[in-house]
């Protein structure tokens, strides 16, 4: 696994398994806010003005939009639950590459990303005052949630590296995870990922993409009104 600088300057980490970036080659941490932050949980924050929030990850990867998720919560003061599932976290060396490229604007979140990633090592939550982030290690494939999520993130690696990641039947757990007025949003959006969530009953909304891509994906279920 090696550290590779995206175009917005911030880094990602390619995966020797998959030849693959965990991130956006076009702007990691870019791409990251747009799709997740913004059109996810800020959006979400929206519908819900009052509410706690809680968040639900496939492919929590070096746990970028975990810390993202906790630094709006903490500029917004609102309670925030994240949950990420995935395989295993990066190897702590090269989460150290990863993360000693941050960019300059994130440097006052290092305290919060090692005793996060300190505390997902060890196999505990992590929390602060506003929020609390817990690393679930499990197959996306085969883990059902328990949970139910006012936004999902989906962020496994792309249809080309892991297609059975992408079809309804894998979309479907993660779809029925959300609350009544909860959104799913990814940066995917082929025909055949569009296709594959109306299929299973869900409203689908082609959004403006970040750097890169010309759309990306927000659904939610149907019948549902709101003003994001």
């Amino acid at each position: 696994m090696e550290r590779v600088l995206t175009r917005d300057g911030s880094p990602t980490l390619r995966s020797d398994v998959w030849d693959c970036a965990y991130h956006s080659l076009h702007g990691a941490w870019t791409e990251a806010k747009h799709v997740y932050i913004q059109s996810g949980l800020h959006a979400q924050s929206l519908c819900q003005p009052q509410n706690p929030l809680t968040i639900l990850e496939m492919g929590a990867g070096t746990g970028l939009n975990a810390l993202l998720a906790v630094k709006w919560a903490h500029a917004a003061e609102r309670p925030v639950t994240y949950y990420g599932l995935d395989a295993a976290l990066p190897e702590a060396s090269a989460w150290e590459s990863w993360w000693s490229a941050r960019p300059e604007s994130a440097k006052d979140l290092d305290p919060w990303a090692r005793a996060m990633r300190n505390a997902w090592e060890e196999g505990k939550a992590w929390q602060t005052p506003w929020s609390t982030a817990s690393w679930i290690q499990g197959e996306a494939a085969s883990w059902r949630s328990p949970l139910r999520a006012d936004v999902v993130f989906y962020d496994a690696f792309s249809p080309r590296q892991q297609p059975e990641l992408w079809t309804a039947e894998a979309l479907e757990p993660w779809l029925e995870a959300l609350t009544p007025e909860g959104f799913f949003v990814t940066y995917c959006a082929t025909g055949e990922v569009f296709r594959a969530v109306k299929s299973l009953g869900f409203a689908v909304e082609h959004l403006p993409g970040p750097p890169g891509k010309r759309e990306m994906l927000r659904a939610h279920r149907k019948g549902t009104t709101f003003t994001p």
